[in-house]
């Protein structure tokens, strides 16, 4: 039995109106699923913020292993197919995000 994803909940889910969705990101090229994300308010998935993937462990601990000083080192979002997905790149409130290829991935 699996068990329930807990949600994350700090300031950003509630300055974003307090809804959340979780999603299955997948490549769309060969629809692998790549990890587990806990989208915050309304609108496209521009950005995938580290500290929102949920799982597998191994995506989910990367808020732990780059901070704005050394983001420099992160290699960008590919797929086991080799399609680009995402490039790592530090929002203006000073958390590491991937922003997303529009088109090379999808939500389930």
């Amino acid at each position: 039995m699996k068990s329930p994803i807990k949600l994350k909940k700090d300031k950003y889910l509630r300055e974003r109106g307090g809804t959340a969705k979780v999603s299955n990101i997948a490549c769309a090229k060969c629809d692998a699923v790549l990890f587990v994300y806990q989208k915050d308010g309304p609108g496209w998935l521009k950005r995938c913020y580290l500290n929102r993937i949920i799982a597998p462990e191994a995506f989910a601990n990367l808020q732990y292993q780059f901070d704005a000083n050394n983001m420099k080192k992160m290699k960008n979002l590919i797929c086991t197919c080799s399609a680009l997905i995402g490039t790592p790149t530090l929002y203006r409130d000073g958390r590491i995000a991937y922003h997303m290829e529009r088109g090379s991935f999808k939500r389930k």
